[in-house]
């Protein structure tokens, strides 16, 4: 319909020009020059029709690059998939109810434990999630699902927490992650009160708390755990999905995390999975979600039932396969950044490994290179950041929407032209 029409927010310029000939109210002004977002809905909310310039952008439509502001490519998000869902509006698009779900969620985190477990009303959309989840991991085959428990929280993160905190019952228990890692695992340590990072590999296994992330954050390599047995794991899977890296088996660890935005982006709806074997640890981080906001709410739980499903049922048609298509954008991008660097003998991604939404590009013969990406208005994550003691590398990410992606390239081209003259 028109009105549907009206409601999708785009940065194609292309979409929103048929946007604009229907809707002569918002006409060309709301293309916001494929350099910011329109969101129609924010009207019926009393805000202006007005575009929302991406970083580094301003004017009424987003026109003009300001020189001096940072660009910030410290934050993964994935972006880059927009071009699949703007093809496929019409499978992900959300068409809710004024009085959709007015009550509680039954099961809002611990899901039926098989589908169609629940029948009353309040519990159908948590039944379709956990059918859903479990789909797509058939599906792909990253995962196995038979005789696990699916416990959905609000993003991975505090999944994550709440599975450190109930497997660290005593102060003495120490969290492992191989280094280089994702900075926010020193914040969790910190958060847990039990818990103390450690970068040792020698401690008693049943004091320790590993968490594995594979492909690993920042330098994408995979990983496997340093205590083999005895210790408690968490296996930190955002990024097994085969638009990132290839599928080379089902996975059946004790406790496998997922989340929502690594795998498709919608960041801000907030949606995370961890697929448990043992029901009495999925029924505590239950107990855990609850009393730390419940988790994701019933319109994430609905928009992660539209897009996980718009997923699985891409890959039964390979011509429109969400993985292949948004795998062919990845691999553009990171041959555009190699392109770049391969010029520079200050920079490189030889310890990095490609496909994942970032790159742990390497510095060599310059004393800080996070000032050396500043210089040119870049502001990229310090390897000290990620457990890297040489601070000699730094993360920038790449799926990001295509304009600051665009700029991100120009302005590190500028820093590798600034060497070579030298």
């Amino acid at each position: 319909s028109i009105l549907r029409l009206l409601l999708r927010p785009t940065i194609c310029p292309g979409a929103m020009r048929i946007v604009a000939t229907i809707a002569g109210v918002v006409a060309s002004t709301k293309n916001c020059s494929g350099q910011g977002y329109y969101y129609p809905e924010d009207t019926a909310l009393g805000l202006p029709a007005a575009c929302e310039c991406l970083q580094c952008f301003t004017g009424a439509q987003c026109e003009t690059e300001d020189r001096g502001c940072a660009l910030d490519v410290t934050t993964v998000e994935l972006s880059a998939a927009m071009p699949w869902f703007d093809e496929n509006a019409k499978v992900v698009e959300e068409n809710l109810g004024a009085h959709y779900h007015m009550d509680y969620l039954d099961k809002p985190a611990w899901l039926a434990p098989e589908p169609g477990h629940f029948h009353m009303a309040s519990a159908r959309l948590s039944s379709r999630l956990n059918a859903t989840i479990r789909e797509l991991h058939d599906v792909v085959g990253n995962a196995e699902t038979e005789g696990y428990q699916v416990v959905v929280g609000s993003g991975a993160i505090q999944l994550l927490t709440g599975l450190a905190h109930l497997l660290a019952p005593t102060s003495d228990t120490s969290l492992y992650a191989r280094a280089p890692f994702w900075g926010c695992w020193t914040l969790l340590a910190e958060f847990v009160q039990n818990l103390t990072l450690t970068n040792r590999t020698d401690l008693q296994p049943s004091k320790v708390v590993e968490l594995v992330t594979s492909p690993n954050n920042p330098d994408g390599h995979a990983v496997r755990p340093a205590y083999s047995t005895g210790a408690a794991r968490i296996s930190d899977f955002v990024y097994y999905w085969p638009h990132m890296t290839n599928i080379t088996e089902k996975r059946k660890e004790d406790i496998m995390v997922f989340s929502m935005s690594k795998l498709a982006g919608f960041s801000s709806s907030r949606v995370g999975w961890a697929l448990v074997k043992d029901a009495k640890l999925a029924a505590a981080l239950d107990h855990y979600i609850f009393m730390n906001g419940q988790g994701a709410g019933v319109e994430a739980q609905y928009r992660a039932v539209k897009v996980l499903g718009a997923i699985a049922q891409s890959e039964k048609k390979p011509t429109r396969s969400f993985f292949t298509e948004t795998r062919k954008i990845f691999e553009m991008r990171w041959a555009q950044l190699s392109a770049i660097l391969q010029h520079s003998t200050r920079y490189s991604l030889s310890d990095t490994t490609a496909g994942v939404p970032f790159a742990w590009v390497r510095c060599t013969g310059t004393p800080d290179c996070t000032a050396d990406f500043a210089k040119v208005q870049v502001r990229v994550g310090p390897g000290s950041e990620y457990g890297d003691t040489d601070a000699d590398h730094v993360r920038l990410t790449l799926y990001q929407d295509e304009a600051s992606f665009q700029l991100m390239l120009r302005r590190i081209s500028r820093l590798v032209q600034a060497e070579l003259v030298v």
